[in-house]
């Protein structure tokens, strides 16, 4: 599935969310910061980063509409107002800055263009690295640094959390960090907390965002997208049904298949 169409196909996902963020793009009405929450599976991930383009839509009030330049640079995921914030693996005996925190870090930084390109095609792929278990502070002192310099180019910054539930991990550190951001917004910036554990997030973090609360996948609507899928139209109304709107449990069931 390429870029563009990861995009449409995120936005049919969930058709009544969809709608309440296309008037919000349409409006110009925009939120300094969100939280998406609902089960795993659902499309939170790909809708987020649909609205981003959507923001970023040089034909706004129609986007994202696939054609102009920014909606061309969504769709490999390298835009210069799209930012990412995913769980990292951190070491607390490894110091800052340490030959061995530097070739971590330069993992990580391959590991996750790897996985960025997978997202570009698939709206639910995981971006997931081994023995990350939280988002780092350091994650949320980097954006800091860069979110607050004025941008030349022509649309609105967005920073995407995703499993923003795990800023909470520990003392807190890195969601105390982040509510000092949402507490004083940059100008022109929208940042978009993702969660299926919206209960897990810091009280302080969720009341300063707008909420957008998105259900199970729509039966209808998961055996249209799996019906695109390379897979036996036998196999459509069963993993559909076991499924119950989770798009994952749905991929782990077709992978079990194959084996």
């Amino acid at each position: 599935m390429a870029g563009e169409k990861m995009i449409s196909a995120s936005i049919s996902l969930q058709p009544r969310i969809w709608e309440r963020l296309q008037r919000i793009i349409a409006t110009g009405r925009v939120g300094s910061s969100y939280l998406f929450s609902g089960p795993s599976g659902c499309g939170k991930e790909g809708i987020a980063i649909a609205f981003s383009a959507g923001l970023n839509c040089e034909k706004k009030p129609k986007g994202p509409c696939g054609e102009c330049g920014s909606c061309k640079r969504f769709r490999t995921l390298q835009h210069e107002h799209l930012t990412f914030i995913v769980p990292l693996p951190g070491s607390a005996s490894t110091p800052a800055g340490g030959k061995g925190q530097l070739k971590k870090d330069r993992e990580n930084v391959g590991l996750f263009q790897e996985a960025i390109q997978e997202k570009a095609t698939n709206p639910f792929f995981k971006i997931a690295f081994p023995k990350a278990k939280q988002i780092l502070i350091s994650s949320i002192r980097d954006l800091r640094k860069t979110l607050y310099l004025k941008s030349h180019i022509q649309g609105r910054k967005t920073v995407l959390i995703f499993d923003a539930h795990l800023l909470s991990i520990g003392q807190g550190a890195a969601g105390n960090a982040l509510l000092k951001i949402l507490e004083e917004p940059p100008n022109n910036t929208t940042l978009i907390l993702v969660t299926d554990y919206k209960e897990q997030l810091l009280p302080t973090l969720s009341s300063r965002c707008q909420q957008v609360n998105f259900p199970p996948l729509d039966p209808e609507v998961m055996t249209l997208y799996l019906e695109k899928m390379d897979i036996s139209s036998e196999l459509v109304p069963v993993v559909t049904e076991i499924s119950q709107g989770n798009m994952h449990r749905a991929y782990s069931l077709l992978d079990k298949s194959t084996e």
